[in-house]
């Protein structure tokens, strides 16, 4: 037994020593394979291509230098401020950006790598006051450009370019609605970074400033009329609590002072508002515009403003009427129903005569600040009603209601009158208020008929407000 083993022992050891000459013979080529050492700043060529941002309020940073390659090689990296590489962006890019004075910091000028340190950092200080004492109105850039001794720098990854950022106040609005006595628009001024242990205070003021106005309408194509003077309130300051990005603010208009804008007039109005000064350091952005702007408010064919007096005083409801279905057609709602042709008039009793003054009460659905209201007469029997009382209240209670008178008088007429039975075109005129006033419900009286109509009888075909909400 012994000898099949001596033998085996044998063939092992042969074995071993082919293999160690074999080892011995094969050369390490792993380098081969991998490009020679070279220095860059960290990040791609299109990455460094752009101006990165760093806030000014850290007041240091660390940019990262990085040695790739074989990591045979030790480097010596040389880091400069270049107004070349600047100069060379702002004609690539068509910007106008300034290099920030050498006096508002400091960095590591070198970095020495050995063969096998692959990333160092250049060391930047600064500080926030001297830099926000600048020029708010002028960008500046820091641009470093790298060179190295011992290796290359990679290929367009030897500039980058650096702007310290300070924070920039900018004012959006939120909502704008009535509020009781007043139309409010309510927003917040908003910091793009948090000042790090600092409360920043905001002044902001409406700016009457016509052209601020013609340069908005002529950008937008809109012919807005500056608000006047002394009629919108703001607390004029706020107030951001440290290490926080947003603060509310608000513009209020007493709808007392809202007549003499409306009131006989179709004006669209616009409020700038500017931010004037904030605390040292923090920019601000553009005005922001406030339109203000009647909505029209109306009735529609599917959701006609519901009545709550008056709805038998029409066709359908006539107590002599004739038994055609078609008269059924003819209700009270029609008159608040956005349309004026056909069977979507409205037309009071036909066959019993009608007892003047007629009042008819309608939901208008929510409460707004009426600025006008525009009456439309029907296709025919035109010029029949001109002769109005309008009121509103903020809330029905029948007989007991409280109603504020805004309209009264004659409306407008051009004097053409098509009679029942022909069509004619349309016509509708606006019959302004005498005072601006709030109201969800609505009490329409026609006074009296006007002797183009058929005997006491007209028709009328549509009616509805314009105002704010």
């Amino acid at each position: 037994m012994l000898e099949p083993m001596k033998i085996n022992m044998w063939k092992l050891l042969i074995a071993g020593l082919f293999a160690s000459a074999a080892l011995a013979g094969c050369e390490d080529n792993r380098n081969n394979f991998m490009v020679d050492d070279s220095i860059s700043f960290l990040g791609t060529a299109d990455d460094l291509q752009n101006i990165m941002t760093v806030s000014v309020y850290t007041e240091e940073y660390e940019l990262p230098v990085v040695k790739n390659g074989k990591g045979l090689s030790e480097a010596t990296a040389h880091i400069e401020v270049s107004e070349t590489a600047l100069r060379d962006y702002n004609t690539a890019n068509g910007t106008d950006y300034t290099l920030l004075p050498s006096n508002c910091y400091e960095f590591t000028p070198s970095l020495h790598f050995g063969e096998k340190d692959i990333r160092k950092f250049v060391g930047l200080k600064w500080d926030s006051e001297t830099v926000n004492a600048l020029d708010p109105d002028i960008t500046y850039v820091i641009p470093f450009e790298l060179s190295g001794n011992g290796v290359p720098v990679a290929e367009g990854r030897n500039r980058i370019f650096l702007r310290l950022e300070s924070a920039t106040a900018s004012m959006t609005l939120t909502s704008n609605a009535l509020a009781g006595s007043e139309y409010v628009f309510d927003g917040e001024i908003t910091l793009n970074m948090p000042v790090p242990g600092s409360e920043v205070t905001i002044n902001y003021d409406v700016d009457c400033d016509q052209n601020l106005v013609d340069a908005y309408n002529a950008a937008n194509g809109t012919a807005y009329k500056v608000i006047p003077q002394g009629t919108v309130t703001t607390e004029k300051i706020a107030k951001i609590a440290v290490d926080k990005v947003s603060a509310a603010f608000s513009c209020k208009i007493g709808i007392d002072k809202m007549t003499g804008l409306f009131a006989g007039q179709n004006n669209d109005y616009l409020i700038p508002v500017r931010i004037t000064s904030t605390t040292d350091g923090v920019k601000f952005g553009e005005t922001l515009y406030l339109p203000l702007a009647p909505a029209e408010f109306r009735g529609t064919k599917t959701a006609p403003w519901p009545i709550l007096e008056g709805e038998d005083i029409c066709y359908a409801k006539d107590p002599n009427r004739g038994s055609g279905a078609w008269i059924d057609n003819y209700v009270t709602s029609n008159l608040f129903n956005g349309a004026s042709t056909g069977g979507d008039s409205w037309i009071p009793w036909w066959i019993t005569p009608n007892v003047y003054p007629i009042t008819i009460v309608g939901d208008m659905g929510k409460r707004q600040a009426i600025t006008k209201f525009r009456i439309e007469d029907t296709t025919d029997s035109q010029g029949a009603y001109l002769d109005y009382e309008i009121y509103l209240a903020d809330e029905y209670d029948g007989e007991n209601t409280q109603w504020t008178l805004v309209a009264s008088g004659m409306r407008e007429w051009d004097g053409i009158y098509t009679p029942p039975g022909t069509v004619g075109a349309v016509k509708a005129y606006d019959y302004p208020v005498q005072k601006v006033t709030t109201g969800r419900y609505l009490k329409f009286v026609i006074v009296k008929c006007e002797s183009v109509a058929l005997e006491n009888r007209g028709k009328l075909g549509d009616v509805w407000c314009f105002g704010l909400e």
